[in-house]
């Protein structure tokens, strides 16, 4: 009888051994699955805290852009340097007006660069990143100015990237700006410099193309838009830059441009 009751709590204390342990790993395991839903339902909240935060300064550079387009379309209209609109999550939004471009314009497209009236001095145009071997472009260049009040236009053929059937194009230098492979210089005087503004097309491709001045020759050349927005609490914040250059008329409406004006090679 006394072996019976020590064996029968032998076998208790074994049952119970084994039930703490069933239990510590259903405990672990139960507080590991706990913790990664924590984790991952944090992780699913940055994540939809982000994209808001990015969709208010995504909406910021829009914005931008439609004050932009209303204040060199509309004469009378004002462009904000800087501003925010209602939302739940913070948001800045800076405008500002460069007098310098750099990007790349596209064969289809005419980058426009704006002259102050009364300047005078050279106009850097480098452009190219690439030799005419790999493919570097030409460069069309149209100045349109204002004289005795008719528009009148010079028209620059500039590039060493030609073929047996390309004629009277001006030789580029060398540029002295890395990484740009060619360079030409615009003289600006005073006979060709009210109401100016040069328009510049590449030729057969796309080309990177940097144009600037030493003095306060360029009036404008392009925007840069800078959208900061942000949680309440900043536990998420995005920043977003955008260079827009000047609004141009299509390619095709080149000539038209200075209608009724003097055309010049």
């Amino acid at each position: 009888m006394q072996k019976t009751l020590q064996s029968s709590a032998k076998q208790s204390g074994q049952v119970g051994i084994i039930v703490l342990l069933v239990s510590a790993v259903v405990l672990v395991v139960g507080l590991s699955i706990a913790n990664r839903t924590i984790k991952e339902s944090q992780s699913t909240l940055a994540q939809e805290d982000s994209a808001r935060v990015f969709s208010t300064a995504e909406s910021g550079v829009q914005q931008a852009l439609g004050n932009i387009f209303e204040f060199e379309t509309d004469q009378n209209a004002q462009l904000p340097a800087e501003f925010s609109f209602d939302d739940a999550n913070i948001n800045q939004v800076s405008v500002t007006s460069d007098r310098t471009f750099e990007g790349f314009v596209t064969e289809d497209n005419a980058l426009e660069i704006k002259i102050a009236d009364g300047q005078t001095g050279i106009i850097d145009v480098n452009w190219s990143k690439i030799t005419c071997a790999q493919g570097g472009a030409n460069l069309l260049i149209s100045h349109y100015f204002l004289n005795a009040g008719v528009y009148n236009v010079n028209y620059y053929l500039v590039g060493n990237c030609t073929s047996y059937d390309d004629q009277n194009f001006i030789a580029a230098q060398t540029s002295s700006l890395s990484p740009y492979k060619f360079h030409y210089g615009i003289n600006i005087s005073s006979s060709n410099n009210q109401s100016a503004f040069l328009r510049i097309l590449p030729l057969r491709q796309g080309s990177d193309i940097n144009v600037s001045s030493s003095t306060a020759l360029i009036s404008n050349a392009q925007y840069t838009i800078l959208s900061l927005a942000q949680m309440p609490d900043g536990s998420s914040a995005k920043a977003i830059e955008v260079k827009r250059s000047i609004p141009s008329a299509p390619v095709f409406m080149g000539f038209a441009l200075a209608s009724g004006g003097n055309l010049a090679k």
